[in-house]
């Protein structure tokens, strides 16, 4: 039983160690500044809801939707990809089609620039 647990841990070693050499090859540059991509903060208003939500658009492994993060290759995620403030977004959902506008946009590079972030 210890050696199952021991090749499963060495087997995730790995699969984290690919992920993170993958993450560190991400160049920032390719990330937009004025439209919703990894890292983003966008807030949208549902009208299917009839409410406004907030989402964090981060990798798989970071995926929380509970805590309002959602992954970029979730349907959500995908359908926000690279829209802009006033843009609409539709999300086919198991439970029908939703459409969301976006109304505030906060990218990375918002969060890196200390400019921008008024430091």
């Amino acid at each position: 039983m210890a050696k199952q647990r021991q090749e499963f841990v060495k087997a995730r070693f790995r699969q984290l160690g690919k992920r993170l050499a993958d993450l560190s090859l991400t160049n920032m540059n390719n990330i937009p500044k004025d439209k919703v991509g990894l890292g983003s903060t966008v807030k949208v208003f549902d009208s299917t809801k009839n409410e406004e939500i907030e989402y964090k658009l981060v990798t798989s492994e970071e995926s929380d939707v509970g805590a309002g993060k959602i992954s970029t290759t979730s349907p959500i995620g995908r359908a926000l990809l690279n829209k802009k403030v006033g843009e609409e977004a539709t999300v086919i959902t198991p439970n029908g089609k939703r459409e969301l506008e976006i109304l505030s946009l906060s990218t990375v590079h918002d969060e890196v620039d200390p400019e921008k972030a008024g430091a």
